[in-house]
């Protein structure tokens, strides 16, 4: 049991002489007085100097004494006498279990170290134990004690390190892979560079540009190159026939936080091939209709161009946007715009003199919380302010031996 004590009364502890004489008990809380007070009135009786304060604080201009009824006003003293015969009686430690016993002049430093006592836990967790306990409590259980990840060795309170709320972002914690029939477990980090190898990942067939759409794992895929050698060579070979050459350009935007925070368009006219198309790249930083404030948007326009008379209209092909990670050449955004029946005429037809084209592309193109280095997939879209963007044309002519 814990001691339960206060500095407001008496002494409410156990006695070893269960029967005190009367002289050592306050005439308001009726304990043992603590730091005791003699009236001039009656002098058969003592107060705690508390319990004589709270009263006067409770009568106002009124105090008088609690059993006769004078006024006490400068009639009251500290019994210094009783006081040191109070203070050398026997008493028991508050706590059940502990054999203590001693003065009352000597309880409270015992108490400080009294194994039983109970204190609260000085890691703030907000437990209260036995002083003995609170060793194991502080090292061994408590919520908030610091602790070392198993994994990655940061250190921090128990209830983040060990829960999900680190484990969830730890960079080194074991993670198995994805991929079906693959058992490779993997630290977080390393993950995205074991799936770019691993043998079970589904992956397109190496000739997809040119029309294959085969997928497979990664592991026949060279089983599968060697099986198709002639589909993929005619492939090949019709893809060249029925497309101008590819043609690809980088863009720089720079500034990009102004921009946003602006609403500002920008933009940026190309032409597909020295004797292609012209068209334009439009990028809305801070989003587009539906996905503004939480999007970066992009299109694309076709634009009057010297070259336009003797062009086939509309344009058919493909347009591909990248957003390009700037860590290494891999994890690109990727969008790819077919041009064809379905595509509508506005976005498709060549421009007229004085007149503007129309867009076709993606308002939620990559949202803007993608932007930011990402640790486990080594991606950074965002970097020193700017955005890449590449523009691959790849555009369809049914007679390419006259462009």
């Amino acid at each position: 049991m814990a001691a339960n004590y206060n500095e407001y009364g008496g002494y409410s502890y156990k006695f070893v002489d269960a029967d005190l004489p009367e002289k050592y008990k306050c005439a308001i809380c009726t304990f043992v007085a603590r730091d005791p007070q003699q009236v001039t009135c009656c002098r058969s009786h003592i107060y705690c100097s508390s319990c004589l304060l709270k009263h006067k604080q409770r009568s106002g201009s009124l105090f008088n004494c609690p059993s006769c009824r004078e006024l006490l006003d400068g009639r009251y003293f500290p019994d210094g006498r009783i006081d040191q015969e109070i203070k050398d009686l026997e008493v028991y430690c508050p706590n059940d279990e502990c054999q203590w016993k001693g003065v009352i002049k000597d309880i409270e430093t015992h108490i400080t170290e009294c194994p039983y006592q109970s204190i609260e836990c000085t890691n703030g967790c907000g437990e209260n134990l036995q002083r003995m306990k609170m060793e194991t409590h502080v090292s061994e259980e408590c919520p908030k004690r610091i602790v070392t990840c198993a994994h990655c060795e940061e250190t921090g309170v128990h209830d983040v390190i060990s829960t999900n709320a680190h484990l969830d972002m730890c960079p080194l914690f074991p993670i198995k892979c994805t991929n079906d029939e693959c058992d490779v477990i993997s630290p977080r980090n390393q993950l995205s560079v074991h799936k770019r190898i691993c043998p079970k990942s589904i992956v397109k067939c190496e000739y997809s540009k040119v029309g294959c759409s085969k997928r497979m794992k990664r592991e026949v895929q060279e089983e599968h190159n060697e099986s198709f050698v002639k589909e993929h060579l005619q492939q090949a070979v019709n893809a060249l026939h029925n497309r101008l050459p590819s043609n690809s350009k980088v863009f720089k935007l720079s500034n990009f936080s102004y921009k946003k925070s602006k609403d500002e368009r920008w933009y940026s006219s190309f032409y597909t091939s020295p004797r292609g198309y012209r068209m334009k790249l439009d990028v809305h930083a801070n989003g587009d209709g539906n996905a503004e404030g939480t999007s970066v948007s992009c299109f694309i326009y076709l634009v009057k161009g010297e070259n336009d008379d003797n062009l086939e209209w509309p344009f058919q092909g493909e347009v591909t946007i990248e957003l390009l990670n700037q860590l290494e050449d891999n994890n690109h955004k990727v969008c790819t715009m077919k041009f064809n029946e379905s595509t509508p005429d506005r976005c498709k037809n060549r421009v007229i003199e004085g007149r503007n084209g129309h867009g076709w592309g993606r308002p939620n193109f990559v949202p803007h919380s993608e932007l930011g280095h990402n640790a486990d997939t080594n991606c950074c879209y965002l970097l020193n302010d700017c955005l890449h963007f590449r523009i691959t044309v790849n555009a369809t002519y049914n007679k390419p031996w006259l462009v």
